[in-house]
């Protein structure tokens, strides 16, 4: 064997290029603020602060004492399949239960979708901004990033732009509405358009909708139903179950197939207790009413939170859904949000992980305490006073 290659640290060419994630790199300033005993407060953590209702508690525990402890089919168990499909079915979406598959988490249906569909050395068409873990997907698969840029249009994508970029080497399309990290919220009949251009061009588009439940003024739209489209889904955000790994996708027979391949030798099957947990919760309605309490919450943070960032003269957008800013600074955002760390103690996630273009913006979570917002906005406050 070559040497080189039992050298300690050597990787696959393939993650070579992939750093590690930017937010870990906040985590670790952070840290280092609280050492010098500064208070932290942070709005860069991307899930709900609200634990997980009591009643879907209680629904995972009967569930493992009845036996919902072992694998289950690599496609998910059944109940909660027909509740997810039920679910489309009421919005005139003609799906079944064949035509889902339940994941470990949205992420694992993600990196499904990016294997069965990315062809090594095709484009991969990414609206910039978007959810920063599409970029490594495309780097995993051996193809390239192609950035549509949206942001002089309300950040949702241009379907003139898009049609001049889209080529005969694309393979995928990564759509994300509403949106990581802007809160921009796409409607169904501009989902439809985009979807009926990928369809002429036989091109896929993996549709990451996990934040469809979470929305405020403009209802988002889905592309669930269409040949060529993964819709990836969840109920991390929408159920703040972020570490019960429940997710699912939704595409054609063929399309679940081919991801299936994949799926049975990476997340095997979703936890079944927690797969049968929100099974039952979903067949009682209790999911709707535990989301609609959170997105109340979340709309008052919303709009506390814009109102203060728009009196201290940042270009902002108003978030439709989702829990996110994504202001516009002034100057770099990496030494801005750097600076804030260690000097006030308020951790925000700098633009430029999320696609090309925004070396100048900022994300904000406001998925914490309206109490944290108010500390967090009064720090950024005196530290523009100051510089």
């Amino acid at each position: 064997m070559n040497k080189k290659l039992r050298g300690e640290g050597m990787e696959a060419s393939r993650v070579s290029d992939i750093s590690t994630s930017v937010i870990r790199r906040m985590f670790e300033i952070a840290e280092n603020a609280r050492k010098k005993g500064i208070d932290v407060v942070n709005l860069s953590i991307g899930e709900p602060d609200f634990n997980t209702d009591p009643l879907i508690i209680e629904r995972a525990k009967k569930a493992m004492e009845d036996g919902y402890t072992h694998y289950t089919s690599n496609l998910g168990i059944e109940e909660l399949r027909n509740e997810i499909a039920e679910r489309y079915l009421k919005m005139n979406i003609e799906i079944s239960s064949n035509n889902v598959m339940i994941t470990a988490g949205a992420s694992e249906a993600l990196i499904n979708a990016s294997l069965a569909f990315i062809e090594r050395g095709s484009k991969v068409l990414i609206p910039s901004p978007s959810f920063l873990a599409y970029f490594m997907y495309v780097k995993l698969c051996e193809a390239k990033s192609v950035n549509i840029k949206v942001h002089d249009n309300n950040f949702i994508i241009d379907v003139d732009l898009l049609n001049e970029v889209l080529t005969k080497d694309v393979s995928v399309i990564f759509i994300n509405y509403p949106n990581n990290p802007t809160g921009a919220v796409m409607d169904q009949k501009e989902l439809r358009a985009i979807a009926e251009i990928a369809e002429d061009n036989d091109v896929i588009i993996i549709s990451d909708e996990i934040y469809d439940m979470i929305y405020y003024d403009k209802k988002p739209g889905t592309l669930a139903g269409y040949e060529n489209v993964v819709v990836v889904n969840g109920f991390s955000k929408s159920l703040a179950m972020t570490g019960w790994r429940i997710g699912y996708a939704v595409a054609d027979e063929e399309l679940i197939e081919k991801m299936l391949r994949i799926h049975q030798v990476n997340g095997v099957c979703a936890p079944a207790f927690a797969q049968k947990a929100v099974a039952d919760v979903m067949a009682e309605g209790i999911d709707r009413e535990i989301t609609k309490s959170m997105v109340r919450e979340f709309r008052k943070r919303r709009d506390f939170t814009y109102k203060k960032l728009k009196d201290m003269g940042f270009k902002v957008f108003k978030p439709e859904g989702a829990f996110y800013f994504f202001p516009e600074y002034r100057g770099d955002s990496v030494e801005f949000v750097e600076s804030l760390v260690s000097g006030k103690g308020v951790i925000l996630t700098p633009g430029f992980p999320f696609g090309e273009g925004n070396e100048r913006y900022f994300r904000i979570s406001y998925a914490t305490s309206l109490q944290n917002l108010k500390k967090a906005m009064e720090r950024i406050e005196e530290f523009l006073e100051e510089t």
